[in-house]
């Protein structure tokens, strides 16, 4: 498979995660955010099937990490809608020569480069995803041309993208990879976050800031 885009979507940083207001105050928030950011954008370098990275945002932080790290930013100008800014995205790639797309949130500190390299080895064309556990998001979507069908992000979206690329007429498959199946969402999501494994930024981060302790035992959430 020849020129893969990754395209990463980053909100404006300070706005971010809202539903961990009750365990983080705003400025944590944000800080959790770049730092699983900053995870993401470490695996895709490192992913041997990734040729280029997008990353779509308007916020000036995440903007300037991945202009110094020689990535490709683009402007987001759907005013907070996370679809038209992916379609509008995928069709600018897509002029810039990507043949696929994987896009991938900025909210999976624990994928790794090589849980990234096996996705993209199953793809067979057409549309390829990635189901979240918790309410049958996506959390992982490659499909190939980038711009073949528009995306559903959002609750139940993974049958969204496979009923849609049915009716288009597209391949497509869904790959229920165990390391894309929790993205960090709620209190019960982070407590989970920080008893892995890992020496990424964000767990560092969730320890070093005092979060992990802090969360205690009461939300142990369910293992994923």
């Amino acid at each position: 498979m020849s020129n893969v885009w990754a395209l990463i979507p980053v909100k404006v940083l300070e706005r971010s995660k809202t539903r961990l207001a009750s365990v983080l105050q705003p400025q944590e928030c944000a800080m959790l955010s770049r730092a699983m950011y900053m995870d993401v954008l470490d695996a895709m370098e490192k992913a041997q099937h990734i040729d280029h990275i997008a990353v779509l945002t308007n916020d000036a932080g995440a903007a300037e990490l991945a202009t110094q790290l020689g990535h490709h930013v683009i402007a987001d100008d759907s005013e907070g809608e996370l679809c038209a800014g992916l379609n509008s995205a995928a069709l600018q790639i897509a002029e810039l020569g990507a043949d696929t797309v994987l896009v991938m949130p900025g909210d999976l500190p624990t994928v790794t480069a090589d849980d990234i390299d096996k996705l993209v080895a199953k793809h067979q064309g057409g549309v390829s995803l990635c189901p979240a556990i918790r309410d049958g998001g996506t959390n992982a979507l490659i499909c190939s041309p980038p711009d073949a069908m528009p995306f559903q992000f959002g609750c139940d979206s993974a049958r969204k993208h496979l009923e849609e690329a049915t009716e288009r007429g597209m391949a497509h498959a869904r790959l229920p990879m165990h390391a894309f199946f929790r993205d960090i969402d709620t209190p019960d999501d982070l407590a989970w976050l920080a008893r892995q494994d890992s020496t990424g930024n964000t767990v560092r981060f969730l320890h070093q800031s005092g979060i992990a302790a802090r969360l205690g035992p009461g939300h142990m959430g369910v293992s994923a």
